[in-house]
């Protein structure tokens, strides 16, 4: 099953497209998820990726999903780690997701899938390949409609029957990050690769979002992990969106 973030055991690094997780598709939202999100798009503090006024007075799918790459990891925020992908992997960049219907169909998603989405309130999705020293990743967020559906999807993340069922891992093991509220990791080890070969995910939710920091390689994960995602976190301020686009 695919799910509306994307860990990196999800992928193969050779060919990430494959999966069709990372194929890009476009949907309209309803007006009030819309406003919701971009009432407040440019005021979030300077990032290359800001929204003109305009966007920000007439916001769009296309809008709403590109603002989401603020808070993608940014380069050595992971030590070692930047923005790209690996030798041979597609895609090469950044790839977004608007909308319930927009990920059912690029995604070919069950009917029980879009359900569960439609509950949790998914609106957009952005995500980036990233690679390091010997190791290839992703980072990703997605946008939900209230803080408790990006929690609802955190939790369903979280349960080792999900994660088992992206693909056979073993020595499954769970860690916390210090200085990101309920922030969880697993670090797994991959049946069938090469000896050291694993894989390590953090996902976290920052207000109505669910960040997702993945690396697969030889490792080790715990430290670098933990670390690229408390600076995505404290960059951020612990918000997504900001506390002006929210209305608080």
């Amino acid at each position: 099953m695919v799910h509306a973030v994307i860990r990196v055991d999800a992928l193969d690094m050779t060919d990430l497209q494959r999966f069709g997780t990372w194929r890009t598709a476009g949907a309209k939202l309803g007006a009030l998820a819309l406003a919701t999100f971009a009432g407040g798009i440019a005021a979030c503090g300077e990032d290359k990726d800001k929204a003109t006024a305009a966007e920000a007075a007439n916001p769009t799918p296309r809008a709403v999903a590109r603002d989401l790459g603020r808070y993608l990891m940014r380069r050595d925020e992971e030590p070692g780690f930047r923005p790209g992908a690996a030798p041979g992997a597609t895609p090469r960049e950044r790839e977004t997701i608007t909308g319930v219907k927009a990920l059912v169909n690029g995604w070919h998603l069950t009917a029980a899938d879009e359900r569960r989405l439609s509950r949790e309130g998914f609106i957009a999705f952005a995500a980036q390949p990233i690679r390091g020293p010997r190791s290839a990743g992703v980072t990703n967020v997605s946008l939900y409609e209230t803080a408790e559906g990006a929690k609802r999807s955190l939790l369903h993340e979280l349960r080792p029957d999900v994660i088992r069922a992206e693909g056979p891992v073993a020595n499954l093991r769970f860690f916390s990050v210090p200085g990101i509220p309920d922030a969880r990791g697993w670090t797994a080890s991959l049946p069938g690769e090469p000896a050291g070969h694993a894989v390590g995910n953090v996902l976290w939710v920052q207000g109505r979002c669910v960040h997702v920091l993945g690396n697969q390689g030889p490792g080790p994960f715990v430290g670098p992990l933990s670390r690229g995602a408390r600076a995505i976190y404290e960059r951020s301020s612990g918000q997504c969106p900001c506390a002006k686009q929210t209305g608080s």
